[in-house]
């Protein structure tokens, strides 16, 4: 990496279906383990024992498959519903959790977004299935801002360039177990003055960054997440 300044991190994660194969895998394997370990002991005095025993990880195995994560809540910015989220029941001063999703153009699927919600509003994927809101944004048009050049650093030849561009969202939010559309809009947000430092990736000097829409998106969705009295 060319140190040419700070980014936020991606997160990357495996979908929930390669997880829940792995969870599966490894369930599987631990139960073949622990249905052996049974097994091996004196069967007259143990049989009771190793069959509870074999129940009980046939129930952390269902549970381990049963698992929702965020990543299944994308399918709700397709307008299919999420049946197994919780209903979305607005109540005055109450948080109503939710996961937002982009995506670069309608072609693109949509994404789990990271960027900072406030305090609470997002749920750990452990709680998953406790969300009840989905906000989805997908770039509608881009046009550039600044064009920003980096000098070579010690021992390099190359200027490093960073493109900002504003940026047109659409934006919508959905109640997650019935799918209804809730609310939409269209956020036009203006490009980024150029940084004082940019991270850029080793071998690629040119680097493109789109509007930032936490706070425009915070605005739209905050009446939903958190109605008033």
């Amino acid at each position: 990496l060319n140190f040419a300044g700070l980014t936020h991190m991606k997160h990357i994660f495996a979908s929930s279906t390669l997880r829940r194969c792995l969870a599966f895998l490894l369930a599987t394997a631990l139960g073949a383990c622990q249905s052996q370990t049974a097994s091996d002991i004196t069967p007259d005095a143990n049989s009771e024992t190793s069959t509870l025993e074999d129940v009980a990880i046939v129930d952390v195995d269902e549970e381990v498959l049963n698992q929702v994560f965020p990543d299944d809540f994308a399918q709700v910015c397709s307008g299919i519903a999420f049946q197994r989220a919780k209903s979305y029941e607005p109540i005055a001063d109450a948080v109503h959790h939710l996961y937002v999703f982009h995506r670069e153009d309608d072609s693109k699927s949509f994404s789990k977004s990271y960027r900072d919600m406030p305090e609470g509003w997002e749920l750990p994927f452990e709680d998953s299935q406790d969300a009840q809101l989905v906000a989805c944004l997908t770039i509608t048009n881009q046009e550039l801002a600044n064009t920003c050049e980096f000098p070579p650093e010690e021992g390099e030849t190359e200027t490093y360039t960073l493109e900002t561009y504003s940026t047109a969202y659409d934006v919508e939010i959905y109640a997650a177990q019935s799918g209804e559309l809730l609310d939409n809009a269209t956020l036009e947000l203006q490009g980024a003055d150029c940084p004082m430092f940019h991270m850029f990736t080793e071998g690629e000097p040119v680097d493109t960054s789109d509007a930032d829409y936490t706070q425009a998106l915070l605005e739209f969705v905050k009446p939903y997440v958190q109605p008033d009295a």
